[in-house]
């Protein structure tokens, strides 16, 4: 009689356990992709995963923060801001700022993703690289709001979740998911800086300035034209008047 229980029992736990081994990995995968806003910190020349929020961290002066929408496949292996560090550089981002005493330059860059993880009919903005001059105490999400004022946050149980920045996306946030990962990026792209910007007006600037210097070289010669023709015609007069004379 025990044997049969012995023998019942043990079917009984086997059958269980193989339910519960096929359920799993269904579950597991349903909520396996998010799409959110990663945040990242450079470290000798590549993107490291952050281990706290950006409410919870304290960039150092001369540091470069990265952020990147996107739906990583893998959780341990996420998409990162595709900017090239050997050229996108803290003194390239922030070397012409100066800071207090009491404030801290930090590099920021912001990469807004691709068009896959775009909401429908949404505009996937251009990466950027601005530089942040805050407090020395400002931790991430300070220094971010310093060069974008425009964020979205959700309120959670490990501070703050970052929802929106500059106002993309519009809406959802980091408990959204997705239906499949973010495709695997391939190479880098271009991000946008402030003197990028400022050097397309200084090129206008420029052009207006050497325009105006073109007419500023040329008054000379409009002067002497001018000086030419008033002496042809005064000469003229007098002619007039001598021919009407011998008349």
């Amino acid at each position: 009689m025990r044997s049969l229980r012995s023998t019942i029992a043990t079917t009984v736990s086997l059958f269980l356990a193989g339910l519960v081994i096929a359920v799993t990995p269904t579950s597991a995968h349903a909520a396996d992709v998010y799409r959110y806003w990663a945040y990242f910190s450079a470290t000798d020349g590549a993107f490291v995963a952050q281990e706290v929020g950006p409410s919870s961290s304290n960039p150092k002066d001369g540091s470069i923060e990265g952020y990147r929408y996107a739906a990583p496949a893998d959780f341990n292996n996420p998409n990162v801001p595709r900017a090239d560090l050997s050229t996108v550089t803290f003194d390239s981002v922030c070397g012409d700022k100066e800071a207090e005493a009491d404030q801290k330059r930090v590099a920021v860059l912001i990469d807004y993703g691709v068009e896959a993880d775009a909401a429908k009919g949404a505009e996937v903005p251009t990466p950027e690289a601005l530089c942040a001059v805050v407090d020395k105490q400002a931790t991430g999400l300070q220094t971010l709001q310093a060069v974008a004022p425009d964020l979205r946050t959700e309120k959670s149980s490990y501070g703050p979740s970052l929802c929106g920045i500059s106002g993309y996306p519009a809406t959802g946030c980091s408990s959204d998911t997705a239906e499949k990962g973010t495709p695997a990026d391939e190479g880098t792209v271009e991000f946008r800086t402030a003197s990028s910007d400022s050097g397309d007006t200084s090129a206008s600037d420029v052009s207006e300035a050497d325009s105006d210097d073109s007419d500023d070289s040329n008054l000379p010669v409009l002067l002497i034209v001018a000086g030419v023709i008033v002496l042809l015609l005064a000469g003229g007069l007098i002619l007039a008047r001598r021919n009407r004379s011998a008349a």
